[in-house]
């Protein structure tokens, strides 16, 4: 299918004169932490913060939950939950990580709020949120960047019409509150759970900005067999084994097929390219992984170690082929629990100490383990 052009009349964005990401990106998400609805989430610490630099991350992307955290009829955000969101920037900035905030999941508030129809009291608190949140960091630099969501339930053309009035509102109410805000840069995350396909078909035009500088979120998680399946199915088998060169030549039906594999990261991100960096518009590959499968029923030895390799290849050639097409990756980092199963974690989230530095090197520019055998 060819390229999918942006309306005509679009202004096209600058990437040159401010901040907006680094070049290379190295992204790492502090995910499952601020955004936590639930109890026992650890909370970071500066020590964790400097670790992930020192690991060779130079993007913090903080996963936040404002919603969960404020008065439920005045939408005012608990002042000691904005105090923590700061110090963690702060931490961050002074470690000299570029930092992106959102509103995540957040119980499903917005991003499940019914698309078919706009709704102004979903608007209201939208607004009343970020003009809290970037009224608090207005004198911030332009190393901190804010994106409005994280995966809007939206599934037709039209839904993302709706999807994209709340992103002017979101533009305007952080513009309104000047200061650094009156440039900083804008993340929109793109429809059906920031799916590449969706926002390659839907997305025709971006909302309005004075200061145009817009950028747009997409996510990464495929073959899903590979990348979140965690049991098998009728319809299909869990794949352990990615990249041509990664594949078992015993359990055979764990390997990925080729058509999810080398091309097809090319294909996707392809698209983004041709639709929105080529023409000046930064893409945010705000999330993207594979789980870790140590602990899975008869994968051990040899093959375990073959797995093992075979996500730090996959994450080498996300980050690899993203940043050669101007689309900046973060990797999702979800916590070490400490069992290591089924988990994306590198960090130890207790002590701050990195626990996968194999992972970290492929994720941060360096070499992708071989596989067993060379």
């Amino acid at each position: 299918m060819p390229a999918l052009l942006l309306a005509a009349g679009l202004s096209l964005l600058p990437t040159t004169g401010r901040t907006q990401l680094a070049n290379p990106t190295y992204g790492w998400n502090l995910g499952n932490t601020l955004e936590a609805t639930w109890s026992g989430a650890i909370m970071p610490t500066q020590t964790l913060i400097n670790n992930v630099a020192a690991a060779g991350f130079n993007t913090l992307r903080i996963p936040c939950a404002w919603d969960h955290n404020a008065d439920p009829n005045t939408h005012v955000i608990n002042a000691s939950y904005m105090a923590t969101v700061t110090q963690v920037v702060q931490w961050a900035q002074a470690a000299n990580l570029t930092v992106i905030i959102n509103d995540h999941w957040d119980g499903g508030w917005f991003e499940n709020s019914n698309f078919n129809t706009y709704d102004p009291n979903i608007n209201a608190k939208l607004v009343s949120y970020w003009t809290q949140i970037a009224t608090n960091f207005k004198n911030y630099n332009s190393k901190l960047l804010f994106a409005v969501a994280n995966e809007p339930a939206v599934s037709s053309q039209a839904q993302t019409t709706v999807l994209l009035q709340y992103y002017q509102n979101f533009v305007n109410a952080v513009r309104a509150t000047g200061g650094n805000n009156s440039t900083r840069w804008l993340v929109l995350q793109g429809p059906g759970g920031s799916n590449i396909d969706n926002t390659y078909d839907w997305v025709t035009s971006l909302p309005s900005d004075p200061a145009k500088h817009l950028a747009f979120e997409v996510h990464y998680y495929a073959p899903y067999q590979y990348a979140l399946m965690s049991a098998d199915a009728s319809w299909g088998s869990m794949w352990y084994f990615w990249g041509s060169n990664y594949h078992s030549p015993t359990l055979t039906t764990r390997n990925a097929t080729a058509s999810t594999e080398e091309s097809y990261v090319t294909s996707q991100l392809q698209k983004m390219q041709s639709k929105f960096t080529s023409q000046g518009i930064p893409v945010l590959l705000g999330e993207f992984g594979a789980i870790r499968r140590t602990g899975t029923a008869g994968l051990t030895g040899t093959e375990l170690n073959r797995h093992l390799a075979s996500r730090t290849y996959f994450d080498k050639t996300l980050v690899g082929q993203a940043n050669s097409m101007g689309i900046r990756p973060v990797y999702w980092d979800d916590s070490d629990s400490g069992n290591g199963n089924n988990t994306f974690g590198i960090f130890n989230r207790s002590t701050g100490a990195l626990t996968r530095p194999d992972d970290a090197r492929a994720l941060t520019g360096g070499a992708a383990l071989p596989p067993p055998g060379g």
